[in-house]
């Protein structure tokens, strides 16, 4: 299997990564009608026979997949969470095996099912999900996390923590709180309706990479008004470093692109425009792409902003984070099953993508 390879002859940056998160599928509705579903309204909708994973398998898989987790490149992947004792599970574990995770503490809870999503879509493909809240990965627990620590060591040093939604807070930031004790590099997603709770278990103060899409943005900036995206991203950055001030924030701002700030610089980094099936998953497969890159030793900043994606040789973690998110929206699936290290190659070559020196030796070119 061929894999993105680290740039220095000393291996990859970080060489492995423990994540929690949710583990899951859902089903996916079109529905009919532009307007936002009210309140109180029933609607029509086409049920899509797409397949629906949750944020730490999403993550997780394309992390596994470009980096050969399992497959001797050096780099290994450590999922935490909980799954039925029911089929959907069984068959979720055993997806991640393959993908080259190591499922050990991944474990059946009985009496609770799967965690199940209800995706829906608007017909500009814009669209949210309803998730269960009382499913396996409710049960995740910072005895969980902690007992992974204390029953296995994966070696301290060149290491990432990934804390993503769909479990219990707690065991989230017990999962960051080891990072820190372990000199890990704490990467973490959240979800507008939890932010206050995030802040007041000091979540963004132990986190190192934070990724977070507009809406998300515009929820923590707490602006009274409607806003410009960049008074909305400033806004965002300025109360984030008022808590954290070393912390690198990313910005996911759908089809327009992503701002990526970290110590006083901001950069945006357009979209590439591409045919787009379904953007479920595109902000996940963005991040995963991201922590793909800083594996790799891709730098975060280009240092110039092309107007267009890849106007000038694609060079940084951002931009291999950007163009996996263009591939994945090519898929109906919230996980592109075909996206590996040759799938994303020929994807770059059919959009005329050159590559900087750097990236192409991570692509082994």
């Amino acid at each position: 299997m061929k894999t993105l390879s680290p740039f220095e002859t000393d291996g990859y940056v970080y060489d492995h990564i423990i994540g929690t998160g949710g583990i899951g599928s859902g089903i996916f509705f079109s529905l009919e009608g532009d307007h936002t579903l009210g309140r109180n309204e029933s609607r029509m909708a086409t049920l899509l026979p797409y397949k629906d994973y949750c944020k730490q398998h999403i993550i997780m898989h394309y992390i596994a997949v470009l980096l050969g987790a399992g497959s001797g490149s050096g780099f290994r992947s450590y999922p935490i969470g909980k799954v039925g004792a029911d089929e959907i599970g069984s068959s979720l574990i055993s997806q991640m095996k393959i993908a080259g995770m190591d499922t050990r503490y991944v474990t059946i809870t009985e009496g609770f099912r799967t965690l199940f999503s209800v995706c829906f879509q608007y017909p500009d493909l814009s669209g949210g999900n309803i998730t269960t809240d009382n499913g396996a990965s409710s049960q995740v627990s910072p005895e969980d996390i902690n007992s992974f620590f204390s029953g296995f060591d994966p070696g301290q040093g060149k290491e990432l923590m990934l804390s993503a939604p769909e479990v219990p807070l707690s065991a989230r930031i017990t999962l960051l709180e080891q990072g820190r004790k372990r000199g890990a590099r704490n990467v973490a997603a959240i979800q507008s309706s939890e932010i206050d709770s995030f802040l007041q278990a000091g979540g963004f103060a132990l986190t190192d990479i934070l990724s977070i899409n507009i809406d998300e943005a515009k929820s923590f900036a707490a602006l009274q008004q409607e806003s410009a995206t960049n008074v909305v991203v400033d806004a965002c950055i300025q109360r984030l470093i008022s808590i954290n001030p070393s912390i690198t924030v990313c910005i996911t701002d759908g089809s327009k692109g992503c701002y990526v700030y970290e110590r006083g610089k901001l950069e945006f980094t357009p979209a590439l425009s591409v045919k787009v099936v379904s953007t479920a998953g595109a902000g996940d497969a963005f991040l995963a792409g991201l922590i793909c890159g800083i594996c790799c030793g891709l730098p975060l900043f280009k240092g110039t902003q092309d107007e267009r994606f890849a106007e000038t040789p694609i060079a940084t973690a951002v931009e291999l984070g950007t163009m996996l998110a263009a591939l994945s929206v090519t898929s109906p699936d919230t996980i592109h099953a075909g996206a590996d290290v040759v799938s994303l190659y020929q994807f770059a070559k059919e959009n005329k993508i050159a590559f900087s020196e750097k990236v192409s030796i991570i692509f082994n070119l």
